[in-house]
């Protein structure tokens, strides 16, 4: 899996880079993961939930894309990996019927 990490006016952490990588391995469970591309951003807002991460994955020849806002970045992941894979499970479902 290539996964390619963007951050917008901001230099990530290793660490956060090593939980974003974990994450998407978890994912490759339940699909072949060609591509994963993620970009982070500091929203220009007065909320506490202005840290926002999207993801987009390839798998075969279809594409899944989901997009959180938290007050980290790590919850943010957590949760847009989550959406990822309800989405990856109901394609599989679509494809079997």
């Amino acid at each position: 899996m290539e996964i390619t990490i963007q951050s917008v006016n901001f230099e990530t952490s290793v660490s956060l880079n090593e939980f974003i990588n974990k994450k998407l391995d978890k994912l490759s469970r339940f699909a072949e993961i060609r591509t994963a591309e993620v970009q982070l951003k500091i929203l220009n807002t007065t909320d506490k939930a202005n840290k926002e991460i999207g993801i987009k994955i390839a798998v075969g020849d279809q594409q899944f894309f989901a997009s959180r806002a938290a007050e980290a970045y790590e919850e943010a992941v957590a949760e847009a990996c989550d959406a990822l894979e309800r989405q990856i499970k109901k394609q599989k479902e679509k494809s079997k019927a």
